[in-house]
């Protein structure tokens, strides 16, 4: 096969791939791109027959089922779940295989095995949609997860990363999307990775709820937790003038959308903090080009003249005034105002 037939190849599989990728994601209308804090295509891998693993103790499902059904009246679920397991691993086409699923997915709710649970509505979401009643198994998948975040959130030292967490509420967005709780599950992937730092990826999944559904019972929790995120991430990009700018303005968005929130006293707090935080930089910016050695006197003049430009009434201004004299008189030039022409010399 020559270059060309293997880059022929080589492209079309990657079609393929990008648009198996598409598909997958699909379920929930938007591409992959629009669902940036959605990392992976959440396969559910499909029980299959093994024979040495999930071998059955009857010859049919009808007789498997009745024979778990039989252990778990006996007060012996863990061996009832393992049999249910079983006939969904050897008989999966079947209608008997659902029963044991949603019977498997019960028991484990019902001894507290929260990972195994959750794990039981998952596969019953991906394998049997459609075939159920949706919303028991949904409250039961988010009950889990919220028990598994629980525990975890409780321990020093955690086994389990907040990513894997996060991921528990995407799946069960991805299997529903539709559902009307998913604004309440985004918002717990948006506390999430405002909990691991990652404040950018919280106002991006928070910034979603406010355009997707703007008047759900979430949203004033969304649009606290967005200005928070803001508030964060200005200490990470405290150096960024620009970047500083642009937060303030999410937080005044955010605060325009939802006038009577009840903490929006606490968003002008943040937003003025940040406002302070680029007015310093800027100011240190400015005293940074006021330096003889490496920089003529018109760039320092400049440079002072952006600054009060911006903050006219800054606590530096008068200050700033008075160098920019100093810097005129030296130059012999005008110390005109910033937004004024200066005056030519005589």
């Amino acid at each position: 096969m020559n270059f060309r037939a293997v880059l022929a190849v080589s492209a079309a599989f990657c079609a393929v791939l990008a648009q198996a990728q598409y598909q997958d994601y699909s379920r929930m209308g938007k591409t992959p791109a629009e669902l940036r804090f959605i990392e992976d295509p959440m396969e559910v891998e499909l029980k299959e027959p093994s024979w040495l693993w999930h071998s059955p103790k009857k010859d049919t499902p009808a007789e498997q089922l009745a024979y778990a059904a039989a252990l778990e009246r006996e007060g012996k679920p863990e061996k009832a779940a393992e049999a249910y397991d079983d006939l969904v691993h050897e008989w999966h086409a079947t209608p008997e295989a659902l029963t044991a699923q949603l019977a498997l997915a019960r028991i484990w709710s019902s001894l507290g095995e929260a990972q195994k649970a959750y794990d039981a509505d998952i596969y019953l979401l991906a394998h049997f949609n459609g075939r159920f009643v949706l919303e028991p198994v949904l409250k039961d998948a988010v009950a889990q997860a919220d028990l598994l975040t629980a525990r975890e959130q409780g321990r020093t030292f955690s086994t389990t990363s907040r990513k894997a967490l996060r991921e528990n509420y995407e799946r069960i967005i991805h299997f529903a999307p539709r559902w009307p709780r998913v604004p309440e599950l985004l918002l717990r992937i948006a506390l999430l990775y405002a909990q691991q730092g990652e404040y950018a990826s919280a106002i991006t999944v928070c910034d979603r709820i406010l355009v997707d559904w703007p008047n759900c019972a979430k949203t004033d929790e969304a649009v606290r937790a967005y200005c928070q995120a803001c508030r964060n991430q200005a200490n990470t990009w405290a150096n960024d003038v620009g970047r500083l700018r642009h937060l303030e303005g999410l937080i005044a968005g955010a605060r325009t959308f939802r006038p009577g929130h009840p903490d929006v006293a606490l968003f002008d707090t943040w937003r003025r903090e940040i406002y302070e935080m680029r007015r310093a930089k800027s100011y240190a910016q400015a005293v940074f080009y006021d330096n003889p050695a490496a920089y003529s006197a018109e760039a320092a003049q400049l440079a002072y003249q952006a600054f009060l430009r911006e903050f006219p009434d800054a606590p530096q201004a008068p200050a700033v005034r008075a160098r920019l004299a100093e810097l005129s008189l030296a130059r012999n030039t005008p110390a005109a105002e910033p937004g004024t022409a200066p005056k030519e010399s005589k």
